[in-house]
């Protein structure tokens, strides 16, 4: 094949659930489909934790999915590197990819490592050791804000390149008006898990007047990553009036419920740019959000959402109680996020930079 022809690009996919970084990289699949590349995926095998219905919407959609990947196990790398040696691209979604990009240097494929992780690589990098090395071996790291990318380059020099994430906006539409309809809806949607910090928001709730409390409704809702940790959520919030803890949703409904919300919280401890976040944008809904990862690159408080300090409960109440309080601060918040994320955040932006990239790559292996 010459380089003058599209390239064939085989993706990692670490999970294939509805969350963050797999629904990015479903995005930009689709998006790619679309526009007739010729690409496969290395998904999870069926039955394991990280086997999800993005699988079966790829094949859905026409993409091959090789079923390969199980992080319980060590990687198979002859079976990697002989998937790889079939393309002339390829891209590993998340850090814990490390085995494909090793293994594409191993082939002469060029590589291109798509990371999400932000403060949690920290913790990746003392526990899986392969990571590190293999940051020398990918042709470009992929991140979608400055400040990771800031982090990776004191880890490696290998080229890195920020691409904004990119979504298409989000068509939903609020079920039914419950009985509550008047009171202020609050929604956080994320994995129980400390990192999402559904605690502080738990916190925060319980540190409201009594009024304030009584105007809305307080929810949360995601897979559970962390039983013990979602045990006491579940018993701390079964003493608390107005507060609702949801199971998983699947991505429908989590638009849905973001549609029906008048205000989307993320109270995490570490985050890159939440999905989430950038959903509810498209939906014109006010954003309470703690200041971490990428997110002041995008969001200015008082603006377009309302930031707060990670770990900080008060602060995160004080955010709560405005929304509560404030006639028309919500309406006004929801209408600039809406208005940055047609500007910022559109697919095919995103579509147009990584296929860019995945070009320049090849191109650049081939000389």
């Amino acid at each position: 094949m010459t380089t003058q022809s599209r390239a064939r690009v085989l993706f990692f996919a670490h999970e294939t659930t509805w969350s963050g970084a797999p629904i990015q990289l479903f995005h930009l699949l689709s998006w790619l489909k679309r526009k007739g590349w010729e690409i496969a995926v290395a998904a999870p095998k069926p039955n394991t934790a990280e086997s999800g219905p993005i699988s079966g919407e790829l094949q859905r959609i026409g993409v091959e999915v090789f079923p390969v990947i199980d992080l319980s196990a060590p990687p198979d790398l002859a079976e990697l590197g002989a998937l790889c040696a079939r393309f002339d691209v390829v891209v590993a979604n998340t850090l814990v990819m490390w085995a494909p990009i090793r293994e594409a240097n191993e082939q002469g494929v060029p590589a291109i490592w798509y990371i999400h992780e932000s403060l949690v690589a920290h913790h990746l990098i003392t526990h899986i050791p392969e990571i590190k090395p293999a940051l020398g071996l990918a042709d470009i790291l992929v991140m979608p804000t400055r400040r990771t990318a800031r982090l990776y380059a004191t880890w490696t020099d290998r080229p890195i390149e920020v691409v904004p994430y990119g979504i298409p906006s989000a068509k939903a539409t609020p079920g039914k008006p419950a009985k509550d309809s008047e009171l202020i809806r609050f929604l956080l949607l994320g994995t129980y898990e400390p990192r999402k910090g559904q605690d502080l928001y738990l916190q925060a709730i319980d540190q409201l007047s009594t009024t304030a409390k009584s105007r809305a409704v307080f929810q949360m809702a995601g897979r559970i990553l962390d039983r013990p940790f979602y045990e006491r959520l579940a018993q701390q919030a079964g003493q608390m009036p107005n507060v609702e803890l949801r199971d998983a949703l699947d991505h429908s409904e989590a638009l849905e419920a973001s549609a029906a919300a008048d205000v989307l919280v993320c109270a995490s401890r570490d985050e890159t740019m939440p999905i989430a976040i950038l959903e509810a944008m498209s939906l014109g809904k006010a954003i309470i959000t703690t200041n971490v990862g990428g997110v002041e690159e995008w969001l200015n408080d008082g603006v377009n959402a309302l930031l707060v300090p990670a770990e900080d409960s008060l602060a995160l109440a004080e955010a709560l109680r405005r929304c509560v309080d404030e006639p028309g601060l919500i309406a006004s918040l929801g209408g600039n996020a809406r208005r940055t994320f047609s500007e910022n955040f559109s697919i095919d932006r995103l579509g147009e930079r990584f296929s860019a990239l995945i070009e320049r790559v090849r191109k650049e292996k081939a000389r």
